[in-house]
């Protein structure tokens, strides 16, 4: 089984009823013990467009309100308008009578999808400031044993020289809160479920410049399809800003390698003991 094939059979869910799927986290999709954000949404999107007319999550809102476990878990749908072109409603992840996720989210169909485009967001430069076969595979194992999490280990990664902190020549003072790298799921083209995994791939880009800070938690994650990729291979890059108590935005934006924007994403996050950590 390939990467790409690996990962969609990581999102089976059961149907408990017309507006109810369960599930069980696939540990491969893990950050230590906890499933992957971006794993979760992938779930949560597939659950809501089995419900739906449209196939497509065009956006999506999560909210990550408590830790969801390694076990069995319900997913609740809930539809709140549909019309010829989109549909909305909401998911929420319900574990051991818990909320642990919220999700809303807007639907659509890109194969149906017609009208003008510009204002392109091309590629970034950063890109080309390096040859791709500089770029790093994402491998923490030698800055510490067993650190690389077990959902990074399902793709194929290479980051950006300048932003591998773990395996760098720039100090953390002249290095950026930034990630940028090639991005592919062996075996398809990514596909909207894929695009919503991958719109929480980076580890907290500000690692990049202030070097592990431990469990930086994501608390809210939004992220926009724009259309789907023409090519397997993609490139992302993540930027994180404005730090205040704690506290930041990390923005990332997704391409094919035909210079597509294929989906962007904002999340907020927060450093825990930022301080102490930071400043130290």
């Amino acid at each position: 089984m390939n990467q790409f094939e690996q990962f969609h059979a990581a999102l089976q869910l059961t149907r408990v009823s017309d507006m109810v799927f369960s599930f069980m986290p696939n540990q491969k999709y893990f950050v230590g013990n906890t499933p992957h954000g971006g794993y979760l949404l992938a779930l949560m999107n597939k659950a809501i467009t089995s419900v739906f007319p449209h196939p497509c999550v065009i956006n999506s809102n999560i909210y990550y309100l408590d830790r969801t476990e390694p076990e069995q878990a319900e997913l609740h749908v809930e539809v709140i308008r549909t019309s010829r072109g989109t549909s909305m409603g909401q998911v929420k992840l319900i574990q051991n009578k818990k909320l642990t996720c919220l999700l809303s989210a807007l639907c659509s169909d890109f194969e149906y999808m017609k009208g003008y485009s510009g204002l392109s967001t091309p590629l970034p430069q950063i890109m080309d400031s390096f040859p791709k076969e500089d770029f790093k595979i994402m491998n923490y194992e030698n800055f510490k044993l067993g650190s690389t999490p077990s959902f990074i280990q399902q793709l194929d990664m290479s980051v950006h020289p300048d932003h591998a902190w773990w395996d760098r020549e720039i100090s953390n003072n002249m290095a950026e809160a930034r990630c940028s790298a090639y991005l592919e799921l062996q075996g398809g083209v990514a596909d909207t479920f894929v695009l919503s995994y991958l719109a929480d791939i980076l580890p907290p880009v500000v690692q990049n410049k202030y070097g592990p800070l431990g469990w930086v938690p994501t608390l809210t994650l939004t992220c926009n399809i724009r259309q789907l990729p023409q090519t397997n291979q993609l490139f992302i890059d993540g930027l994180a800003k404005d730090i205040s108590n704690g506290y930041f935005e990390q923005d990332c934006n997704i391409w094919d390698m035909n210079g597509n924007l294929v989906a962007t994403s904002r999340q907020l996050a927060k450093i825990l003991k930022s301080e102490e950590k930071i400043s130290s």
